[in-house]
């Protein structure tokens, strides 16, 4: 049996490895690793896809559910449901009288034959594990994302502020929510600002990340000390969240928060959330892509420097802004989202001539290809 190439994101303990960054926490998170975790069943689960062939990620691979169950009567796989990029299972658990032991489990299935269909489309899919009881009832108890097919490394996210945005299909903002991230080579590192009982709270972690999804599981810092303290003992640390998160371009991503639901051993709730990063100056949008550019061609070693300098907006839904000659410009289509006019798509031209068109749009990167088909770069270089 052989994993599938992309889509083995197995959950563990990223705090020791996150905060071995920090000597301050090192104590403390000795005793975090210790600590029981919030999530239940999602905390000790692995999902993955495995396929027969790693040159034929399109043939349908089975999905591996495997872990630590928290009793011993160990579940077994009633149904299945596959809508689009949505997968949802169904386990039950025959037993009623349950020795209340930790106990490891194995289960497998391949949705795509279940759904009557000869592929698994490749993307990246929302697969909700359930538990189904005797009453007719479903206990939702885990949620992952899986990748079918190859990396895609164009979404990767840009470093920086990231803020919570309602969605027309209602997904609703969190107002004063938001998101630090950091990513350096395939660590990608995230610190989650929010509140509890209306008091600020921060979560942190980290995540090894080689495409464009991630499983975070994030620790509450407590009991710290002030900053004008003077020297103290590290905060504390508690087991908390989950995000999980698809970068849909380098400045846009959906999310999903998870926890445990509060008075169940077993249950979690599940946050949509519309992610983006925004600029800090409202107005004229075409104003933030003023600077000077690389232009970088496959793998090219050189790159044509470009000096974006005059900002026009053509209309509500694009704008334009030249460079300093006035023959290069960059046309970018805008898209409304809660208010906030975000580049969705953009065009590089050159008097008649096609540069490059863009579908990945960030605030400091724009990938893409040119009129040939071949892979193109657009960098911000540092003021």
């Amino acid at each position: 049996m052989m994993p599938h190439r992309t889509t083995d994101i197995r959950p563990h303990r990223p705090a020791l490895r996150c905060f071995a960054l920090l000597a301050a926490f090192l104590l403390a998170l000795s005793e975090c690793v210790l600590a029981a975790p919030s999530l239940a069943e999602d905390a000790y689960l692995d999902m993955r896809l495995v396929a027969a062939s790693d040159v034929a990620p399109q043939w349908p691979p089975d999905l591996v559910i495997s872990g630590i169950w928290s009793d011993a009567c160990l579940p077994s796989v009633q149904r299945s449901r596959l809508a689009g990029q949505d997968l949802d299972i169904y386990l039950r658990s025959e037993k009623q009288v349950c020795a209340q032991v930790q106990t490891p489990f194995e289960l497998k299935l391949n949705p795509a034959r279940l759904a009557g269909r000869s592929q698994l489309g490749l993307g990246v899919y929302r697969v909700r594990l359930f538990l189904a009881h005797d009453n007719g009832s479903n206990q939702l108890i885990a949620f992952r994302l899986l990748r079918s097919g190859g990396e895609d490394r164009r979404s990767r996210p840009e470093s920086g502020f990231w803020w919570s945005v309602a969605t027309a299909n209602n997904i609703p903002a969190l107002p004063g929510n938001g998101l630090s991230i950091e990513q350096q080579g395939d660590t990608l590192a995230v610190t989650w600002l929010s509140y509890e009982s209306g008091a600020p709270t921060w979560y942190f972690g980290s995540q090894s990340m080689p495409g464009r999804i991630a499983r975070i599981e994030l620790s509450r810092m407590v009991g710290g000390a002030e900053a004008f303290s003077g020297p103290n003992s590290a905060p504390g640390i508690e087991p908390g969240l989950a995000l999980n998160i698809e970068f849909l371009g380098p400045a846009h991503a959906n999310a999903w928060l998870v926890r445990g639901q509060p008075g169940s051993t077993r249950s979690i709730e599940i946050q949509d959330l519309n992610l983006v990063r925004l600029p800090f100056a409202a107005g004229n949008p075409g104003k933030d892509w003023q600077g000077q550019w690389a232009l970088v061609v496959g793998d090219e070693s050189t790159a044509r420097i470009i000096d974006l300098t005059t900002a026009e907006t053509a209309d509500a839904e694009t704008f334009r802004i030249r460079d300093r000659l006035g023959s290069i410009n960059l046309q970018c289509r805008l898209e409304d989202m809660d208010g906030h006019a975000i580049a969705s798509s953009c065009s590089l031209v050159d008097g008649a001539s096609l540069l490059a068109d863009f579908d990945q749009v960030g605030r400091d990167r724009l990938s893409g290809q040119n009129a040939d088909g071949m892979p193109v770069r657009l960098v911000r270089l540092p003021r």
